[in-house]
């Protein structure tokens, strides 16, 4: 398991969990991704926000948001 900041693009996940409080998993939550979701990385650069495609719909996830999610390899 890693941290999506840790994805390369075009990688297919699955959700794990997030290292974060109530406020992190309730984001998360109402972006649709909860424990066991696909993801998959569309754009990750060195800089700036991860682009991931979550049920079919594209959300930019910023660094700091990004390193705080666990996930693993499809």
């Amino acid at each position: 398991m890693k941290n999506l900041i840790h994805a390369k693009a075009n990688s297919h996940l699955i959700f794990v969990s997030a290292n974060g409080g109530r406020g992190v998993m309730q984001r998360l939550t109402d972006m649709g991704l909860i424990p066991g979701e696909k993801l998959m990385v569309l754009h990750k650069s060195g800089f700036g926000p991860v682009t991931v495609l979550i049920k079919g719909a594209k959300v930019a996830l910023g660094d700091g948001l990004a390193a705080k999610i666990i996930v693993k390899e499809e």
